[in-house]
């Protein structure tokens, strides 16, 4: 019998929300909800050490929370900005389920 891998650390940052386009709150609870169902990731501040994934969440394309600080704290990261993913246009209807497949997409690495 293998033993149990240790859930993977994905960490949520927000930008300002000076100029949301879109509903990043959404997102994050389809993250949250996605946490809970699979169990192979959690949740976790981005003050917490050996980070795996930051997802980072802009409101708007200016995508002002898109830092290399935040981005240096994980191995990997996502960045939504507006209706868009990682520089990929993504109607705001769908974000949460791209965000769903890239975040899978990084877990099964």
């Amino acid at each position: 019998m293998s033993p149990k891998r240790k859930p993977i650390k994905v960490a949520v940052k927000y930008c300002g929300c000076c100029n949301p386009y879109i509903d990043l709150s959404s997102i994050a609870r389809h993250l949250a909800d996605m946490a809970q169902t699979r169990g192979d990731f959690t949740l976790v501040t981005l003050s917490e050490d050996k980070i795996d994934v930051v997802v980072i969440l802009c409101g708007c394309p200016r995508a002002c929370g898109n830092k290399e600080e935040f981005k240096a704290r994980a191995k990997h990261h996502l960045i939504v900005a507006g209706e868009s993913i990682d520089g990929s246009d993504v109607p705001e209807t769908h974000l949460s389920t791209v965000v769903q497949h890239e975040l899978q997409n990084i877990l099964n690495r």
